[in-house]
C-alpha cells in the first residue's frame, strides 16, 4: 500500500465549532417560534381587519338607508309646507285714519295711543272649475241638498224625451283663513334707500338735523337708530301725528350741505303679525254638483228645466237659490264664500 493508499483519518471537530452548529440550530429554532408567533398576529390582525370591513359594509348599508329615509321626510316636509303657505294677494287699499271731533286732544292722549291697531280677516275664495255638461244648484235648505244626494242620479221628464244626470257633494280644496294685525305707531317712521356718503355718526346727525325741520313736516326727533350697512334707519318724534305727516311725503329731502342734497324713502312704521291661521276643507252643506247633462237646449232653458224639477217637494226638492249651467264647450269657474254663496 502506497503512501497515498493510507487511510485518511475521520475529521475531529473541535469543540468550538461544535458550539457554533448548536448555536445554530438553535436560531432555527427560535426563527421558527417566531415565523409561528408572526402568522398568529397576521391571522388575528387579518380577522380584525375581516370585522372592519364587515362593520365599515353594514355602516354603509345603515348610511344609505338613513340617507334615503331623510330624501323621503324632506320630501314630506316640503309637501306639507307647499300645503300650508299663504298665498294671497291683498287688494291695496288706501286707508286714511281721522279723528273725531269729540275725541281727546292728541297732546292730551295716553301711551295706549301710542299706536293704530288694524286687524283684517284674510278668507281666500274657494274656486271650482264647471265643465261642458256640469251645472251647480244651491238650496234654500240644507236638508232639501241632503235629500237629493241620497240618489246618486235623476231622471227630469221632458216633451218629448228625458234628461239624465248624476248628482255629487261638491269636493273643495283647502281653504286658508288668518288675521293680520297691524299695528300703526304714530311717533316712528322708516326711513331707507340711505346712500353712504358720511360716516355713521355724521349721518345720523344729518338725519336728525333734517327730520326736526317743520318746514319740511318734520319735528323734535327723539331717537335716531341708523344702521349704514343696509342704509336704513328708524326715526322716532317726540310728537303724536308727525309721523303721519313725514310717511305721507313718500320721500324726505336730507340736505348735506349747501351743495349736495339726497332723497331718501319714507313710511309709517308698522308692526304686523299673523294670527288665528286655520286650515279647513271647503265643504258646501247647500250646493250640489250636476254632471254628465246631454242636452242641446239653450243655457236659460235648461236652468229653468232644472229649477222647475229640483223645487218640486215630489221630487225630495225645495226652494232654489241660485244655479248655473255651463254648456256645451264652455267652462267657468265658481267661487265660493265662508258662507258657501256663489259669486
Amino acid at each position: 500500500m502506497s503512501q497515498h493508499d493510507q487511510a485518511q483519518p475521520l475529521s475531529v471537530h473541535t469543540h468550538s465549532e461544535f458550539e457554533i452548529i448548536q448555536t445554530n440550530c438553535q436560531n432555527n429554532g427560535n426563527l421558527s417560534e417566531e415565523l409561528q408567533e408572526a402568522n398568529k398576529e397576521l391571522t388575528m390582525w387579518q380577522e380584525k381587519l375581516s370585522d372592519k370591513w364587515d362593520n365599515g359594509a353594514k355602516l354603509k348599508d345603515k348610511l344609505l338607508q338613513l340617507e334615503n329615509e331623510l330624501q323621503r321626510k324632506r320630501a314630506h316636509c316640503d309637501l306639507l309646507s307647499t300645503k300650508c303657505q299663504i298665498k294671497a294677494v291683498l287688494p291695496e287699499q288706501n286707508i286714511k285714519f281721522t279723528k273725531s271731533e269729540e275725541s281727546v286732544p292728541t297732546d292730551k292722549e295716553g301711551d295706549e295711543f301710542l299706536k293704530i291697531k288694524c286687524c283684517y280677516t284674510i278668507l281666500p275664495k274657494v274656486s271650482l272649475l264647471l265643465q261642458n255638461g256640469q251645472a251647480l244648484i244651491t238650496f234654500e235648505e240644507e236638508q232639501v241638498a241632503n235629500e237629493i244626494l241620497k240618489a246618486s242620479k235623476h231622471q227630469i221628464n221632458l216633451d218629448p224625451g228625458k234628461l239624465n244626470m248624476k248628482v255629487q257633494p261638491i269636493k273643495l280644496d283647502t281653504a286658508r283663513k288668518f288675521e293680520i294685525h297691524l299695528d300703526i305707531s304714530r311717533k316712528m317712521v322708516k326711513v331707507s334707500k340711505i346712500p353712504d356718503v358720511l360716516p355713521e355718526e355724521q349721518m345720523r346727525d344729518k338725519l336728525e338735523i333734517n327730520f326736526s325741520k317743520p318746514s319740511q313736516g318734520g319735528g323734535e326727533v327723539e331717537e335716531i337708530i341708523y344702521d349704514c350697512l343696509s342704509g336704513t334707519a328708524i326715526v322716532t318724534f317726540v310728537e303724536k301725528g308727525v309721523a303721519q305727516r313725514v310717511a305721507e311725503r313718500k320721500e324726505y329731502c336730507i340736505i348735506i350741505n349747501a351743495e349736495t342734497s339726497i332723497w331718501v324713502a319714507v313710511e309709517s312704521g308698522i308692526d304686523y303679525s299673523l294670527e288665528k291661521f286655520q286650515t279647513f276643507n271647503g265643504i258646501c252643506k247647500r250646493t250640489v254638483l250636476l254632471s254628465d247633462i246631454k242636452s242641446g237646449m239653450e243655457e236659460e232653458e235648461l236652468q229653468d228645466k232644472l229649477e222647475i224639477h229640483f223645487q218640486k217637494p215630489s221630487n225630495h226638492g225645495g226652494e232654489v237659490v241660485n244655479i248655473k249651467y255651463v254648456p256645451k264647450d264652455k267652462q267657468l269657474t265658481m267661487y265660493f264664500e265662508e258662507d258657501t254663496a256663489e259669486q
